[in-house]
């Protein structure tokens, strides 16, 4: 193990990138956020100290707990009832899901890069490389418990069954993804996938935080709606940009699913279409095989488009989930967000 000495270079490495302008409404929060990711109380041991420093130096899109404070801001439209519910809650639970979201999504990032063995994330080394395999596993777990104190500390009780669902989704849907390797999956295998580890965090973002700010059931319906939705929008568009990006945009090799031998919406398509030049049909794959496939599946017109319809009918879906609120600001924020979800180049 190498120390604190990495960590500090790694929040050198790598040059910021823009917010986003679906996130930029929420820079102050987001920036208040980054005091609760980092905060330091309680933490003895140097090195996780250092580790806060790593992983969040890092960066990311933080669209997650931009989801929870676009429904943050839906809280004046609930009325009486409304802040009679969300009286129960501490000031600043919305902050606290966001940091809970936020840090579980990382928490998930640091196991998933271990287990594909992935040598960068957004352009960095991941910790596994510098770290080694134990060091990096504790640490995923440290951050799972942190984030399970998040949520705890919203005093919602709903909240925290929300939370401890999603953690089984998450372990569900990469469990699909790991044993699901070097095999066709069927859409509904795949969507199953997708919904476990990406769509079920979305949806717990949106869902908890209409808990939070006194929504009533149906309308903490349609917001898990939205979100589980979008979410399932926002992976799609992922594995497609694993094809058609580059990867300076990405931060890490086109083609990375395919090369570890997971097969996404758009390498299903492509060899539904064509079954004759499935590598892995007879067995294990050529190098060159994949690479071959990487190179025809990005440039396929078919396959990009028919991927994309199948991310913007999942947009249209969350969208809907949006119809029982009056059109305002606040409902604008998420519409906004949803659409940047497939409209993004990373």
């Amino acid at each position: 193990m190498k120390g604190l000495s990495f960590l500090a270079s790694a929040a050198r490495d790598g040059d910021p990138v823009a917010a986003p302008e679906a996130i930029a409404p929420f820079a102050a929060d987001l920036e208040q956020l980054e005091a609760y990711l980092r905060d330091r109380s309680g933490i003895g041991f140097d090195i996780l100290a250092g580790l806060l420093e790593s992983v969040f130096d890092a960066g990311g899109k933080r669209i997650r707990p931009a989801l929870v404070f676009a429904v943050g801001r839906l809280a004046d439209g609930m009325g009486e009832e409304g802040r009679r519910r969300r009286a129960d809650y501490p000031d600043d639970a919305i902050m606290r899901l966001a940091a809970a979201i936020e840090t579980l999504h990382t928490a998930t990032l640091v196991h998933d890069d271990l287990v594909d063995g992935a040598e960068t994330r957004r352009g960095r080394p991941t910790l596994h490389g510098r770290w080694g395999v134990g060091a990096t596993i504790l640490a995923g777990d440290w951050l799972f418990a942190r984030a399970s104190a998040f949520s705890a500390s919203t005093g919602a009780v709903r909240v925290v069954q929300l939370f401890a669902q999603t953690l089984e989704a998450l372990t569900d849907g990469e469990l699909r993804q790991l044993f699901g390797r070097r095999g066709l999956p069927t859409r509904e295998e795949y969507e199953l996938r997708i919904y476990g580890k990406t769509a079920s965090l979305f949806e717990t973002a949106t869902e908890s935080a209409a808990v939070l700010i006194g929504a009533a059931p149906e309308q903490v319906r349609d917001l898990s709606r939205f979100g589980r939705s979008l979410g399932m929008a926002f992976q799609i568009i992922d594995d497609l940009l694993d094809f058609t990006s580059d990867e300076a945009t990405l931060g890490k090799p086109v083609g990375s699913d395919l090369r570890s031998g997971q097969m996404t919406l758009p390498t299903l398509l492509y060899l539904e279409a064509r079954p004759a030049e499935d590598p892995w049909a007879k067995g294990q794959a050529a190098a060159a095989d994949i690479e071959r496939l990487v190179a025809a599946i990005g440039v396929d017109e078919a396959v990009i488009a028919r991927s994309r319809a199948a991310a913007e009918a999942h947009l249209a879906d969350a969208l809907a989930g949006l119809d029982g609120f009056a059109p305002g600001p606040a409902r604008d924020l998420l519409a906004a967000i949803a659409r940047y979800a497939i409209t993004r180049d990373r």
